[in-house]
């Protein structure tokens, strides 16, 4: 991890994984997905496959539902 908005609380390490995010600049407002798609086409393959949302990893709406929707209702972005 080369970003500082990221501390490791004592004890953690990086660990290496194929990932990737529901959108280009997503990080840290989204989760990272597990994901060893490496072609757009792998990328629509998984989404149609996915059993749940990829907005559930949006981090921003962690303390409650609709958050991020309510942010944008109130000018945040």
């Amino acid at each position: 991890i080369d970003d500082d908005r990221y501390p490791l609380s004592p004890g953690e390490a990086p660990e290496m994984r194929r990932v990737r995010f529901r959108t280009l600049g997503c990080w840290p407002l989204t989760a990272a997905i597990d994901s060893e798609a490496d072609t757009i086409e792998a990328v629509i393959a998984e989404t149609f496959a996915a059993r749940s949302s990829e907005r559930q990893g949006r981090l921003i709406d962690i303390d409650q539902p609709g958050s991020m929707e309510r942010k944008k209702q109130e000018g945040y972005f």
